[in-house]
């Protein structure tokens, strides 16, 4: 069987996006001809992975590639920002530095199958968090929501119904009059008119293949054309949270590159998995780090490998706490990984210790702990 490229979507616009305020602001300056920055945020889906080339053939660059023939004139400039096996409680920390700091003019959000692990109001509380950032930054840029499939949603999705995490996302999408776009719908079709197979389009329950990446591009990129006309409207008032601003202010903070037992270990950051500038890494037991922060909440962001170990915590005056992030990935790769370790702090200065941990997973290969920032909000 062939894989058909083509997908009927100008009969029932409705179903595959929801234009709401629509994309005028970068629309008028794509067809201008001015400078715009295009951010891509999201996991492993957004960063390309299962695409042959992840800078050719995935959904992002072909959404690009696209950008770039219906705008000559303008200079486009495309970011990835996508970290396989991460969610929004990752990327609201990180949205400052890998989104905001680019000053984009239009940011693609892509998150509903990475959170659908958390409970809805987690996921709604951190997924609007960073709508939260991007709405309110200095420099205010068009957002997109978009949904992607996970197999055992296949049926929900042709039926015109949405994904559990698609569908709390989905309302903060119309609390903020942000356009959404069912990128799954893409692959529902073809799958259930019998136009393709799901082997045909994916690799797994939710990474596509090259074919897969083509069907996310036609029904995103009909959508950011609709988007793209919509006329600027004012500037409207912040709603007030539908869940929480209890996220809102996260961020990440560099930690030391010189303490007594650790060493600081420079690399170069290549986005993806190989998202880190440096670790500060260490594997004797006993060794400890103590770091002030202020706010209301705080975590770790680190490397997760087949030789992490297990690590003592401690807040404040708080009791001793033992992490244990080794997990049934860990022995096969080293990856980013991330957790939050407190939300629930009273506003203000605190402190942070921790402290290798003598115990480690029957599977790990050591007790190292590689940390690359701190979490703080």
């Amino acid at each position: 069987m062939t894989v058909s490229n083509s997908i009927d979507i100008s009969s029932q616009e409705e179903s595959f996006y929801s234009v709401r305020c629509g994309l005028g602001e970068a629309g008028k300056k794509l067809a201008s001809g001015e400078d715009v920055t295009v951010v891509f945020f999201g996991g492993s889906i957004t960063w390309g992975g299962q695409a042959s080339d992840i800078d050719q053939t995935s959904y992002r660059a072909r959404t690009t590639q696209w950008l770039k023939q219906q705008f000559t004139q303008a200079n486009i400039t495309s970011i990835n920002a996508g970290i396989g096996g991460t969610g929004s409680n990752l990327g609201v920390f990180r949205c400052k530095t890998d989104v905001l700091d680019h000053k984009p003019d239009l940011v693609v959000v892509e998150f509903a199958v990475n959170d659908a692990g958390m409970d809805d109001e987690k996921s709604m509380e951190t997924f609007e968090a960073v709508l939260r950032q991007l709405l309110t930054c200095e420099k205010r840029p068009d957002i997109c929501i978009v949904y992607t499939i996970a197999k055992d949603h296949l049926e929900s999705w042709h039926a015109g119904e949405l994904s559990p995490r698609a569908a709390t996302q989905e309302k903060l999408a119309e609390h903020y009059n942000l356009p959404s776009v069912r990128m799954a719908r893409g692959i529902a079709e073809k799958v259930c008119k019998s136009e393709a197979t799901w082997e045909q389009l994916m690799s797994d329950n939710v990474h596509p293949l090259d074919d897969g990446h083509q069907a996310y591009t036609q029904i995103l990129t009909a959508a950011l054309t609709k988007c793209f006309n919509i006329p600027v409207g004012e500037m409207t008032p912040l709603p007030t949270p539908l869940v929480s601003d209890r996220y809102v202010s996260a961020t990440m903070l560099d930690l030391p590159h010189k303490a007594d037992g650790w060493q600081w270990v420079e690399l170069e950051n290549k986005g993806g998995w190989e998202c880190f500038d440096g670790l500060l890494e260490a594997d004797k037991p006993g060794t400890q780090l103590t770091i002030n922060f202020t706010g209301k909440l705080v975590g770790l962001y680190y490397q997760l490998g087949p030789d992490t170990g297990n690590l003592y915590y401690q807040i404040d005056d708080g009791p001793q706490q033992l992490l244990e992030p080794f997990d049934k990935y860990a022995p096969t790769c080293s990856r980013p990984q991330y957790r939050v370790l407190d939300d629930q702090l009273t506003d203000g200065p605190h402190t942070l210790t921790v402290r290798i941990a003598q115990s480690s997973d029957e599977q790990s290969k050591g007790t190292w702990t590689r940390l690359a920032k701190l979490m703080v909000g």
